[in-house]
């Protein structure tokens, strides 16, 4: 049985099972393990680890320990009550038709991205013109409909990684700021900290950025250090402001100090890196990588929910999980009336968004293909569906969409 226990209930003998440590997400590859000496969990509760699930049929047992089942259901009913505290959505313009619009802005993106990335290579400054003016395309996009840009970047070849992350975190950041009410020239100066957040990562070598493997120490040592890199290039460009510069800088300082490079703790992190901190890990454990896949968006906000205890400002954290959705596009669902289908659009209740059903639980059959608007009709979703048990690539969802945009690998 898979149990879930605090770092301080770890002893010789348990056996762990999974070390949930996705949010430090260039974290040394850390293979399932027998616990067998007090060494073991000193050296784990040094990488920041606070919590880890055990497999009880492999080691001991911790008997007030709560299963995996228990602790999922318990913060899918969590996330329910976050989002019930203020269902309000802002929703505008349909998915369909602004991704339309915002696959432009994502190909200007790109570009301004590889045009600095390119710069600094060449040893020049940091330029930034063209990302502000970029950034309030990005703002005016994520304010008509808050979904269609960040999903334009999930399509990514493994190897678009950095490139595609620094896009999607500045459409994060900017969604985040619309959702908590962030005056326009702050909000702009948080969207260019996060476009740039990983520009140092440009001066990483590539065999260390795009290895498939377990990095060594020294390599892991030298990726960390694209913070200070960041930072260092971004002081480089005129009329930077000072909040983003601090963004690229700490985006990977932890509430609980277990961050780098400098170990801040709680409000000695700024604002703008603390948003950025959120945003990062989402966007970093929901995308495909050269060494692993992603995870689903839901899984991901269990995650960052539970990780907000510890190394996230909880309540940004809850801004940032009410912003984004407790049901994202893509999620599967189980609606009241008994219908299986897809989150493909918002309303205006985000608690009751617009689901493609493709399946009739009652009826035990599939059906065509058809939208169901929840807030109109007053349905509800009642769970989670896991996706593992549907093809819902084959039956292609998101087929309609001019981007031909499909979350389902």
């Amino acid at each position: 049985m898979i149990k879930k226990i605090k770092i301080d209930q770890l002893k010789p003998g348990v056996f762990i099972h999974d070390f949930d440590s996705g949010w430090h997400t260039e974290n040394l590859f850390i293979n399932q393990t027998l616990v067998k000496n007090t060494r073991t969990i000193e050296i784990i509760s040094s990488w920041g680890i606070k919590e880890v699930f055990i497999d009880t049929d492999k080691g001991l047992d911790i008997d007030e320990a709560k299963t995996g089942r228990e602790v999922q259901l318990e913060t899918d009913e969590n996330l329910r009550k976050l989002a019930e505290a203020d269902p309000s959505s802002s929703y505008y313009v349909p998915l369909k038709e602004e991704v339309a619009l915002a696959e432009d802005i994502k190909k200007e993106a790109t570009s301004v991205i590889q045009r600095a990335a390119q710069n600094i290579q060449e040893g020049k400054p940091l330029e930034t013109e063209d990302a502000f003016l970029l950034i309030e395309k990005m703002q005016e996009s994520v304010t008509r409909n808050k979904d269609a840009l960040i999903l334009l970047t999930r399509i990514r070849q493994k190897d678009e990684y950095t490139l595609m992350h620094s896009i999607s975190v500045g459409s994060l950041v900017l969604s985040f700021c619309n959702y908590a009410k962030i005056p326009h020239d702050r909000t702009l100066n948080f969207a260019v900290g996060a476009l740039f957040h990983d520009i140092g990562k440009t001066l990483i070598p590539l065999s260390i950025l795009n290895k498939p493997g377990k990095l060594t120490d020294l390599e892991f040592e030298e990726m960390k250090r694209h913070a200070e890199y960041s930072a260092e290039v971004m002081k480089s460009a005129e009329k930077i402001p000072h909040e983003a510069f601090d963004m690229g800088l700490h985006h990977h300082e932890r509430y609980d100090g277990s961050g780098y490079p400098h170990g801040l703790k709680g409000d000695e992190i700024g604002f703008g890196s603390q948003i950025a901190a959120i945003c990062d890990v989402y966007d970093a454990i929901t995308s495909n990588r050269c060494y692993r896949d992603g995870m689903d968006s839901i899984l991901a906000l269990r995650k960052l929910y539970e990780w907000s205890s510890y190394h996230f400002n909880k309540d940004l954290t809850y801004q940032f999980i009410r912003c984004v959705g407790v049901y994202p596009i893509g999620t599967c669902v189980r609606l009241e009336s008994g219908l299986i289908g897809v989150v493909v659009g918002s309303t205006d209740n985000v608690l009751q968004p617009i689901v493609r059903v493709f399946y009739d639980n009652k009826k035990q059959d599939s059906v065509t293909l058809y939208d169901r608007d929840l807030f109109k009709i007053g349905d509800k979703v009642t769970s989670y569906e896991d996706a593992g048990k549907w093809d819902l690539k084959k039956l292609k969802i998101f087929e309609d969409l001019p981007a031909g945009i499909s979350l389902f690998s």
